[in-house]
């Protein structure tokens, strides 16, 4: 399958956008979970709204799973998969499913391997027995394992190389240091370099069992026989035993820091850094909406007191991701050298604000009305209700999809106020930030 290579910032920010939006409204009409003998869940769920239907399957993988001598491994692993197998050659699969008519993709993510096809419903069994020969028969040939670390090497060159990406990598890093979502999902090059197919192989038997699966379903088709066609399909992998976290635990800093790195660019960026909760955290949806108002348009906060007032910046943007881990905010911005510290300065000031005063009716009501019509949006499609299914339940965010938007209703000012304390109050943060050589 073609592989989604970590976001670029600005990418990140849209991606961020799809989780916020994807908890909660859930529009279909008949929905089937099922755990196989092996223990591998199944979530299908009928949407007649077109004739398409989304398969995408989960597995308990990635950096979040990797020790430090492991980083990468999950990320080569992904590389391979869908890729060959022992009675289709190299991108057999991928140009199968093109010529059904859909669409293949996959990601690696801190919590999770993600796999997603999007089909005609007419070529739902098609599709499915090509993700069983994908899934099943993987094949690890060293020459292309070799070719695959190769372009993730090269790509974690290049990105090292983007101002506002290495801004934004060196603020993770400081801010959660050995913890694993601080480094790249991609690896650490000197670990990559190391591995092997052999290596790559002896994951894929470890971790791509039936108690690390997931597999979600939405479209235009009957969701008890999907759901039955799929666990037919995951039934034929191991038990095995389900990965488990090898992370420390997250400790913010208690003081605030900051990172200063030169290369060869032309304008200066940098990356602001606050601690976060995590998935299972009551604050994650008051967080939601305290991001959407510091970062949505032209009104929004940061833009208004950074670029519009102050025009100490070029560009400001903002993102969360939840995580099962507590998980920081970030502010990003492009700017000239000599407003950096000025802008470090506002940015903090900006949170202090939001932890000392309420914020406006207007900007409340205006966040989560975003909030409500993105999550409306982005669950009517196949694809996306087939994401909220298996993201959430993967990380552990069952309850935190299920009831968000009835959580949402409930967030007030003096609710934010005291998140906004909570984490943004005492003014630690780390700040990174790349300046032209």
């Amino acid at each position: 399958m073609r592989t989604a290579k970590l976001p670029t910032v600005a990418i990140a920010a849209m991606f961020l956008i799809l989780l916020l939006a994807g908890c909660g409204r859930e529009r279909t009409t008949t929905t089937v979970h099922m755990v196989t003998d092996n223990g591998a869940v199944i979530i299908a769920r009928e949407n007649r709204a077109s004739g398409v239907v989304a398969i995408q399957l989960y597995v308990r993988d990635g950096a979040f799973f990797e020790t430090s001598d492991e980083a990468g491994v999950a990320n080569l692993l992904h590389a391979r998969m869908f890729r060959e197998t022992e009675s289709r050659g190299p991108g057999e699969i991928q140009r199968a499913i093109e010529g059904l008519g859909g669409h293949a993709s996959s990601a690696t993510r801190h919590d999770f391997v993600q796999y997603a096809v999007i089909v005609p419903s007419e070529n739902f069994d098609e599709a499915v027995e090509l993700l069983r020969d994908g899934l099943l028969n993987a094949v690890f040939d060293p020459v292309r394992v070799e070719r695959d670390r190769e372009k993730t090497l090269k790509y974690i060159d290049d990105i090292s190389k983007r101002p506002v990406d290495r801004a934004y990598q060196l603020c993770l890093a400081e801010l959660m240091g050995d913890h694993p979502y601080g480094r790249l999902v991609e690896g650490v090059p000197e670990v990559l370099s190391r591995l092997t197919a052999e290596d790559i192989e002896r994951r894929y038997r470890e971790k791509y069992v039936g108690s690390n699966v997931l597999v979600a379903i939405t479209g235009d088709v009957n969701p008890v026989a999907a759901a039955e066609k799929l666990a037919d399909v995951v039934s034929g992998l191991p038990t095995g035993v389900q990965a488990e976290p090898v992370s420390p635990p997250v400790t913010w800093p208690t003081e605030s820091r900051v990172v200063v790195e030169r290369i060869d660019v032309r304008r200066a960026c940098q990356v602001v850094g606050f601690p976060g909760p995590g998935v299972a955290d009551r604050d994650n949806v008051t967080m939601d909406v305290l991001l959407v108002i510091l970062m949505e348009g032209r009104s929004s906060r940061l833009n208004t007191r950074l670029k519009e007032e102050l025009g100490l910046v070029h560009s400001v943007s903002a993102g969360w991701y939840t995580q099962r881990h507590p998980s920081p905010l970030f502010v990003w911005m492009e700017l000239l050298e000599e407003n950096v510290a000025a802008a470090e300065l506002a940015t903090v000031e900006i949170m202090k604000e939001l932890s000392e005063e309420p914020v406006s009716d207007d900007e409340l009501a205006k966040a989560k009305m975003q909030l409500k019509v993105g999550n409306i949006r982005m669950v009517e499609t196949a694809e996306g209700q087939a994401f909220h299914d298996g993201y959430w339940n993967t990380i552990g965010g069952e309850e935190f999809a299920s009831e968000y938007l009835e959580r949402l209703s409930l967030v007030t000012a003096d609710e934010i106020q005291r998140a906004a304390e909570l984490y943004l109050g005492s003014g630690v943060h780390l700040a990174a930030v790349v300046l032209p050589d």
